[in-house]
């Protein structure tokens, strides 16, 4: 009898160590991707941030934060709905961090591309007007310019150098801008009259796309509100009546309508995304 409880408890004892074990690894995989992943993205938006840093408040948020809304609120499902909204919160800043700025780049793209024209007309050279674009403007477009001209300076081809340029932005601007060099650079032509074509091309195109978000905006807000009043009101229904809401997150059927109601507000996202969102 004693030999059996003594190899179960060894048994237990491997089990909790080989868990164990697991979960280092997995943390330790997870810690290296994620200082790696931010590391890259902050160097692309030049925020020189300490990887390790936002790594260690992130792990903070994800712990802290559930802990924090189930002992105000006492209620297990809120705790889980704010560990998910920790461990999305810095996905979701990096992705407004980089929209924003990849907006204020498309606007100040055009004004970039007529000071290199005017450069140009003007007797310059390429890297020349490189330069003074990156001098004359302020960041992003001087800090994107500023690497094309450093990899110009060491000896980079100049293909290459917009091919990256085109695949560490991704915007659709930066495209019509390499393609234009590019096709400049093998049939010949007058550069500068081209860059002035193309930055009037996306004054245009920067105007139309401002009247579209203006007259969608209030479809994306109407979206927001709709899509946050039920939470809003699970969350008065419960301060006001608590005994009358329990029952919606501790038993089977509560969960049920939960799950129903988050693909339901799922759904009706996806479609006011559809409708609201117009390609130009």
């Amino acid at each position: 009898m004693i030999l059996e409880l003594s190899l179960i408890a060894l048994m237990v004892f491997g089990a909790m160590l080989a868990a164990l074990w697991t979960l280092r690894a997995a943390f330790g995989r997870w810690r290296e991707m994620f200082t790696e992943n931010a590391r890259v993205s902050m160097e692309d938006m030049f925020l020189f941030i300490d990887p390790r840093a936002l790594f260690r408040a992130n792990v903070a948020i994800f712990l802290l934060l559930p802990l924090l809304v189930w002992l105000a609120t006492g209620v297990i499902v809120f705790a889980v709905l704010a560990a998910l909204a920790g461990a999305i919160f810095p996905r979701l800043a990096w992705v407004v961090m980089r929209n924003r700025r990849q907006r204020k780049l498309v606007l100040q793209l055009p004004d970039a591309l007529t000071m290199m024209a005017g450069s140009l007309r003007a007797g310059a050279s390429l890297q020349q007007a490189l330069d003074m674009v990156v001098k004359e403007t302020p960041a992003p477009v001087s800090q994107e310019f500023s690497i094309l001209l450093r990899e110009q300076r060491l000896g980079l081809a100049l293909e290459d150098s917009l091919r990256g340029m085109a695949q560490r932005l991704k915007v659709e601007d930066i495209d019509l801008f390499v393609s234009a060099m590019s096709i400049a650079k093998e049939v010949g032509g007058n550069l500068s009259e081209i860059l002035d074509r193309l930055a009037t091309t996306l004054r245009a195109k920067a105007v139309m796309e401002g009247k579209i978000r203006a007259l969608t905006s209030q479809g994306k807000l109407q979206g927001l509100i709709v899509g946050a009043l039920p939470i809003f009101l699970a969350g008065i229904l419960y301060v006001m009546e608590p005994a009358a809401m329990m029952p919606l997150f501790t038993t089977l059927y509560g969960w049920g309508v939960i799950a129903a109601v988050f693909v339901l507000l799922a759904m009706g996202g996806f479609f006011i995304k559809k409708i609201v969102t117009i390609d130009v």
